[in-house]
């Protein structure tokens, strides 16, 4: 069999679309549109480019290369591996995991606690703990089960957001036009959307579920590999429109909240508010219920998948790495939705440039031949400008602003310019020394 039918990719573009819609993509959306108010377009359409459009051209550079090792390789097997285990980490147990295990709490346990209770750490301790050994019962023996409630999920959770968002259009959370942008969102709207786009993950992520997407075509029986690469990148745009359009739709959400709620600390009292405002009580449960059990096949999935690797380049067990994992991922967790997404962003301030980065050299690969120079070149350039651009931003550090001169430094995407100039620089010398 050499040719996809229309039933198979159909199928990989939902499971796509189930393993880039984790249960903190629901966070950013509303919150965007809380802020951006009548820019809420403009915001999402920058918030797409980097949570929607790069994805799909991350899996088109996996599939094109065969895989996030050899891709990274064409630095060095060093940086490789490191640039491998620092983006497990991140999309794994210091942010995603932890974050998508807080999602359950914040919109379906939070809203029925007391004064007292919402100001304690206790139920957030209690809770975490409960969790995350629940991952650890259910990664002891990863089985079907939770692909299968994934699949069961993912189209409840598209029907959930759907029925929401018919309830705003028939019982609208505000009165007349969306309210004035907020902040950065009044300035610049799309180059904001782009850099709330990294806290997604969701490029990060693509460079780990290309090779997922290509085993599941094998496993169909298509071998032809032109078939398979072609067949991948259309399951990606599928996956990317229906992305996109659940991102809209909360988006809308998010701006329509604001005539009622005001700004919230995170997008997730948005849709808890939303929910009782929309439904009563009775809405937070259920769509409390569904996120939540979203979220443990997302927290599952990542765990196991993530000490499944750490065993294969260590000498230490699948079940210790579990072990670890899901205590790391408890400890995180007990730092709070608001904490954990504060946190992250330094972190992918470094890694999503290079991320990014690594994309479009991959899908430039035909000018650029896999050459060494020229990878090593610019991914190494735009490490060290997004490093002091993060030290000087996020930390303050004397002397860290030294590329403040650079275009778009203030926006957060200073590397882009010398990328640029730095790929090509350097494809001009590698074409004029072989001359």
């Amino acid at each position: 069999m050499q040719k996809v039918s229309s039933k198979s990719l159909i199928l990989i573009s939902l499971t796509l679309f189930s393993m880039f819609f984790g249960a903190g993509n629901f966070i950013f959306p509303p919150f965007i549109g809380s802020l951006a108010g009548e820019n809420t377009l403009l915001a999402m359409a920058g918030f797409c480019l980097t949570a929607v459009v790069f994805p799909i051209l991350g899996i088109a550079a996996i599939a094109r290369s065969g895989g996030l090792y050899s891709l990274a390789s064409r630095i060095s097997p060093r940086f490789a591996i490191i640039f491998s285990v620092c983006l497990l980490m991140i999309i794994g147990p210091l942010f995603a995991i932890p974050r998508a295990g807080n999602m359950p709490f914040e919109i379906a346990i939070v809203p029925f606690l007391s004064e007292g209770l919402q100001n304690s750490y206790l139920p957030l301790f209690i809770y975490s703990i409960i969790y995350f050994v629940i991952n650890w019962f259910l990664c002891q023996n990863p089985s079907s089960m939770i692909e299968t409630l994934g699949k069961i999920l993912t189209p409840m959770l598209i029907v959930l957001i759907l029925t929401m968002f018919i309830a705003v259009l028939i019982n609208p959370m505000h009165v007349g036009e969306f309210s004035q942008p907020i902040g950065n969102y009044a300035k610049f709207p799309i180059i904001t959307g782009v850099l709330e786009g990294y806290q997604t993950m969701d490029a990060l992520a693509s460079l780990n579920f290309g090779l997922l997407v290509l085993a599941a075509y094998r496993s169909l029986g298509v071998t032809n590999e032109k078939a398979v690469v072609s067949a991948t990148i259309k399951a990606g745009v599928i996956a990317g429109a229906i992305l996109m359009t659940m991102y809209m739709i909360l988006s809308y959400i998010g701006a329509s909240s604001m005539g009622t709620f005001g700004v919230q600390e995170t997008g997730a009292s948005i849709l808890s508010n939303s929910a009782n405002f929309l439904f009563g009580k009775y809405g937070i449960l259920i769509f409390g219920t569904a996120i939540g059990l979203a979220c443990l096949t997302t927290t599952v999935g990542l765990i196991s998948s993530i000490s499944e690797y750490f065993e294969s380049i260590t000498k230490i067990k699948y079940k210790t790495w579990v072990s670890i994992w899901s205590a790391l991922s408890a400890l995180m967790a007990n730092l709070g939705l608001v904490a954990i997404i504060k946190y992250a962003i330094p972190f992918l301030g470094v890694i999503y440039p290079l991320a990014l980065t690594l994309i479009i050299l991959s899908l430039l690969n035909g000018l650029f031949k896999s050459n060494k120079i020229i990878y090593s070149w610019t991914i190494y350039v735009v490490l060290i400008i997004s490093l002091f651009g993060t030290f000087d931003k996020s930390f303050h550090i004397t002397g860290a602003g030294i590329f403040s001169f650079l275009p778009f430094y203030e926006q957060g995407l200073e590397w882009v310019v010398p990328a640029i100039i730095v790929a090509f620089g350097s494809l001009f010398i590698v074409r004029s020394k072989l001359k």
